[in-house]
């Protein structure tokens, strides 16, 4: 781990925390006035509970200005931070005022100008910068590690950040990431068994009652979802619902969370709707053809198609549709309307 310095120990000139508020002008104007080195010795009697890292007496929040220098220092030491430090630090900028985006980074660009300042996948906090290819690696390792941690919106958000600024940069992430940000098909398959799977958890209780409601709305469902919004909601949905029947802490051994459970497949949104099939000279868009009823296919006596389009893997389905017969594209053609 690196040094843990702060505006009482291991910057006597505090010529780190000049590099920290160089490019935060919000942050540096606030600590204008602030008198750290007159109060160095009072701080060194002071109980631990000041300090948001009390095991190490480090970043004190007894003052507004304390509080605002310690969550610049903190940021230099990325993820070896542990989480009740990081949200004793928020309690503190909730107690004083201190809003975010004092803390937003930028960089001159010219004489009175910036550049766009950097992101972050976790904005309100200004944590986990995504500036660069290895900063955005980083921060899809801690947001895995630690997002049961998040409410779902901001873990959404966080990593609907992630992707964004990973795709503007090159870097390849994983297709957990793209499930987490809310990118990914839902297999209604496999949604129903997770939500049958939670009724049984809970037994014969009144959410036995509300996850099987959930389960009959997608009785006619077509196998693959796609509306991001509307599978946003859904997880929301079930978030509360595992919340209030207490299944939440059964996440990672029995239960998939809610945001799993929804975006449930490997296959991107994007992926999905940049995917289209020929059906006799017609051009139809992949997932159109994918959400036919399986009760088409056994008529057409490919029920592996309709196992195939429940797998959410648009190029496999693909695939294998381009090799069907031109008569049975026809007839397919004439199920849609054509």
């Amino acid at each position: 781990m690196p040094d843990i310095n702060d505006q009482y120990h291991g910057d006597p000139s505090f010529a780190e925390l000049h590099v920290l508020t160089r490019e935060r002008p919000l942050a540096r104007e606030m600590l204008k006035t602030a008198s750290f080195v007159t109060q160095k010795l009072a701080v060194e009697g002071l109980p631990s509970t000041v300090f948001a890292w009390e095991d190490e007496r480090r970043f004190p929040v007894h003052t507004k200005a304390d509080t605002v220098a310690s969550v610049l220092y903190r940021s230099k030491l990325g993820s070896s931070v542990p989480k009740h430090v990081d949200d004793k630090l928020d309690k503190a900028c909730e107690i004083y005022g201190v809003d975010s985006h004092i803390f937003a980074s930028v960089k001159t660009a010219g004489v009175g100008e910036f550049s766009e300042k950097v992101a972050y996948a976790l904005e309100a906090t200004q944590r986990l910068p995504l500036g660069s290819r290895a900063q955005i690696k980083q921060a899809e390792e801690v947001l895995n590690r630690d997002y049961t941690k998040l409410a779902l919106e901001t873990r959404a958000e966080a990593y609907g950040a992630l992707v964004k600024q990973g795709s503007a940069k090159g870097v390849e992430l994983t297709p957990f990431t793209h499930r987490m940000a809310g990118l990914t098909a839902c297999s209604t398959q496999m949604l129903n068994t997770w939500l049958g799977a939670r009724a049984a958890a809970v037994g014969e209780t009144k959410y036995a009652a509300a996850y099987d409601k959930l389960a009959d709305g997608l009785v006619k469902a077509p196998a693959l979802l796609t509306d991001r919004k509307q599978l946003t909601k859904l997880a929301g949905a079930i978030d509360h619902l595992d919340r209030a029947a207490g299944l939440d802490k059964h996440y990672d051994r029995k239960l998939l969370d809610p945001m799993q459970t929804v975006f449930n497949t490997d296959m991107l949104l994007s992926k999905v709707a940049g995917c289209m099939l020929d059906l006799g000279g017609t051009q139809v868009p992949c997932e159109t053809v994918m959400n036919l009823p399986p009760e088409i296919w056994q008529q057409v006596d490919m029920p592996e198609m309709a196992e195939l389009a429940q797998s959410g893997d648009a190029d496999q389905f693909k695939q294998v549709f381009d090799t069907l017969p031109m008569d049975l594209k026809m007839v397919l053609s004439k199920q849609l309307g054509g």
